[in-house]
């Protein structure tokens, strides 16, 4: 303890306050004292408002006791009081007329400086607490914000995947799918530049097929490079990733149009099917920049779906087995879309959701501390846990909507179910669900195809479709399977061809013609302006 004051009293001295204490101590002292120790003759007059003199000395240390206790805190106020005491207990004890009398009234003193003492320390730290009480309340808010930034980001990946996914699966036509994914990719990889470099098998050099953000000068000083020749060319060779962090000053470097350019960060993937390197994807900026492992994996996984849409383009052109080829893509694009909807979702349950719960429960146990807090403060304190319950919530929806574990446990029909259920409650529709024939199991890939055809039809009537009910029907026959999305909304004009859907904007529905044409199907739409709409699948066995 003494050790502790020792240590805070240089601390002490430099403040004001403890000067103006001092000075009331020694004057109050001296006043206490000044007919003992003054000039003959020194002696006050010894009655004040209605008590002795001396009475009136001792409720004055009051006042520095008072002082010192509201400024320094309980510690240093008892230490006021502690001074005041001796002070006081001479004169009561040796000088005073009637001891008796001046030991009650310093007792009371006393007493009455640690009451006040103690109510000051009291207030002082319902102050502070209140202090941290909106010191947690607003951390909570900031996690909260954190929280719900970093799952709007997630959902904007998730989407720009999709986007992409979708691209280099809207067409056989080689051009038009490296166009596509191009755009696609400069978008989600937030990048200036993209090439994109597919192997000439006759001459081994890869051939710049589609580039963005980069000057026709620059496209023309790299039009064609041998394998293992720069960046590129290495990445060819390998078959594995390339993070460059300053092309410029790279020993690899081998083209001086890559200086004069300035594309100094570049990341390079390749572009595989079948395990065989078909091309190569660049991406760059012309500024210094850290490339992310995740990111790294990301364009890498945008690889296979890209150089799997590659060899079909070829395998189109040359009218070989476009069946085998479509039900490869299938699964290759299949798996590598689900296994990053998995991951998502893995990330969201396991991390997101729970860094909610604990944040949920943090607020729950300060509403419960008993802190006294202000008519805003804990108003809110309540918005931020409903909006923390709220957020959660989504979350788990937009967890189990991104890979319903029941679609691998038990199968096509019982994740139908589910889904109806799920959009039931969501949008509350009526939405009915039919069997007919004997159920039949398909391949993980098929039965998963089949799900988001019937997910994305449900989606659209839910979102768009302004109905009040809906169905699902699965029809089992002996020689295909047929799945029926129909409702009883608004309807629209139907295209003269399906092929248009697209460039009507009508992505969703493009998106299931084309699925359905994996599985080797066919998909059938009949609607008009407020007669509903019906979708039709037909997928053989």
């Amino acid at each position: 303890m003494r050790a502790k004051l020792s240590s805070r009293l240089p601390g002490i001295r430099r403040n004001p306050h403890f000067w103006i204490i001092l000075t009331l101590f020694t004057g109050i002292i001296l006043f206490h004292y000044v007919e003992v120790y003054g000039p003959p003759g020194t002696e006050l007059p010894s009655v004040h408002f209605g008590l002795t003199r001396h009475a009136m000395d001792r409720i004055i240390f009051l006042l520095p006791v008072t002082y010192a206790g509201y400024v320094f805190r309980l510690r240093w106020g008892m230490v006021g009081l502690a001074v005041a005491a001796l002070a006081m207990l001479p004169r009561a004890i040796f000088i005073s007329p009637e001891p008796a009398n001046a030991l009650v009234e310093t007792g009371a003193i006393i007493l009455a400086g640690g009451l006040v003492n103690l109510g000051f320390d009291r207030y002082h730290r319902e102050v502070e607490r209140r202090k941290q009480a909106i010191l947690q309340l607003e951390a909570a808010q900031q996690e909260l914000k954190s929280d719900a930034q970093a799952l709007k980001r997630s959902e904007r990946r998730l989407t720009a995947i999709n986007a992409v996914y979708s691209a280099v699966s809207q067409s056989l036509e080689l051009q038009e799918v490296l166009n596509a994914a191009a755009d696609k990719v400069i978008e989600v990889m937030d990048v200036e530049a993209t090439l994109m470099y597919l192997v000439d098998q006759r001459t081994q050099e890869l051939v710049l097929q589609v580039y963005r953000g980069v000057s026709g000068e620059f496209a023309a000083g790299v039009d064609r490079l041998k394998i293992g020749e720069g960046f590129n060319g290495q990445v060819a060779q390998t078959g594995e990733p390339l993070l460059v962090a300053d092309a410029s000053s790279d020993p690899r470097l081998t083209r001086e149009a890559v200086k004069q350019e300035g594309l100094e960060a570049q990341l390079i993937v390749p572009l595989k099917s079948r395990g065989e390197v078909m091309g190569t994807l660049c991406v760059g900026v012309r500024h210094p920049r850290q490339f992310l492992a995740e990111e790294a994996e990301l364009l890498a996984a945008f690889g296979v779906p890209i150089g799997v849409a590659i060899e079909d383009a070829y395998l189109y052109q040359a009218e070989k087995r476009i069946r085998e080829n479509l039900s490869f893509y299938l699964q290759q694009v299949t798996t590598a879309q689900e296994e990053e909807r998995k991951r998502i979702a893995r990330e969201l349950h396991d991390d997101t959701a729970q860094e909610l719960v604990a944040l949920s429960r943090r607020l729950d146990k300060l509403s419960a501390t008993g802190t006294k807090l202000s008519r805003r403060d804990s108003t809110l304190l309540e918005e931020a846990q409903q909006d923390v319950d709220r957020i959660l919530e989504g979350v788990r929806r937009f967890s189990r909507d991104l890979r319903p574990s029941i679609l691998d446990d038990l199968g096509l029909l019982p994740a139908l179910e589910w889904l109806a259920s799920e959009l039931r409650k969501q949008f509350d529709i009526a939405i009915a669900t039919a069997v007919v024939g004997t159920e039949r199991r398909f391949s993980p890939e098929a039965e998963l195809v089949m799900f988001r055809i019937a997910q994305e039809a449900l989606r659209n009537t839910c979102r768009h479709a302004q109905a009040s009910r809906a169905s699902v029907a699965v029809e089992y026959g002996e020689d295909k399977t047929i799945i029926r999305v129909s409702d009883n909304g608004k309807g629209f004009e139907l295209p003269e061809r399906l092929s248009d859907l697209a460039s009507l904007g009508k992505l969703g529905l493009a998106g299931m013609e084309e699925r359905t044409r994996l599985l080797g199907g066919t998909l059938s739409l009949k609607s008009a302006p407020d007669k509903g709409t019906t979708v039709t699948v037909e997928v053989p066995i």
